[in-house]
């Protein structure tokens, strides 16, 4: 990591305080005087959107679109350039739901949110919790229900599983990787087993214990890699996440 220069930061128009937030996270100060001057005043969403193929030049473009740093990553995870995630916001698609359409599938929509809603509020019978725990993922095959069902794993936790489509066994082992139910699938969608993603990873130099924080920030093991050289950290990925889910 190179050392603070607060003069160069001077020199693009940011005072030091500021200044320092920026070189934090590794953005120069003519990278954080084109960001400030696209909009982009937290070096953390800068960041974010540039993970996702984004620069100063493009970002008006996507806000324009309604699109946000958090799902543009989507995009990016999906293979998808700015160009193509704006004609794909515009026509009213998810990234999941162009992955789809570009492979010939037909798009598959999210479960009622009310079911599941009321699932995570349940606390009573066990019998009854089975009932909202199907109810809650009714579009999930039959065989993968009756995985969890068997397991007598039905609380919210499950369905969210549930919900992607994740067979309970298969849902186990995303978890040891830290994962979420929405970063497994979407690796499950491009063809991706557990065992394949930890070795892509691992094959890139990544930690075990980092993993989960750079993948769900949306990057590829490469990236990852590329982000870790250059001083960014773990912590940092993990706020990338955290901007994500929010």
């Amino acid at each position: 990591m190179s050392e603070f220069d607060p003069a160069s930061y001077r020199a693009a128009g940011i005072q030091a305080d500021e200044a320092r937030r920026w070189w934090r996270w590794r953005l120069s100060a003519a990278q954080a005087r084109d960001w400030r001057a696209a909009g982009i005043a937290d070096p953390a969403l800068a960041t974010q959107w540039a993970t996702a193929g984004v620069t100063p030049e493009t970002v008006t473009d996507c806000r324009a679109a309604g699109l946000t740093a958090a799902e543009m990553l989507l995009w990016h995870e999906y293979e998808f350039g700015p160009a193509d995630a704006i004609a794909g916001k515009r026509r009213g698609h998810t990234p999941e739901e162009a992955f789809d359409l570009v492979r010939g599938r037909k798009p598959r929509r999210s479960e009622d949110p009310d079911a599941f809603s009321s699932l995570m509020a349940f606390n009573g019978d066990p019998r009854d919790q089975t009932q909202r725990f199907v109810a809650a993922v009714a579009g999930a095959d039959a065989l993968v229900l009756y995985g969890y069902i068997n397991e007598n794993w039905t609380d919210a936790e499950a369905a969210a599983w549930a919900g992607q489509n994740i067979d309970a066994a298969t849902a186990h082992m995303w978890q040891e990787l830290g994962l979420r139910p929405g970063e497994a699938r979407r690796y499950i969608l491009r063809g991706l087993t557990p065992m394949a993603v930890a070795r892509a990873w691992w094959q890139a130099g990544i930690p075990f214990e980092e993993m989960a924080s750079w993948a769900g920030a949306g990057l590829s093991p490469q990236e990852a890699a590329d982000q870790r050289a250059k001083g960014v950290t773990a912590e940092q990925a993990e706020t990338l996440r955290a901007l994500r889910d929010g």
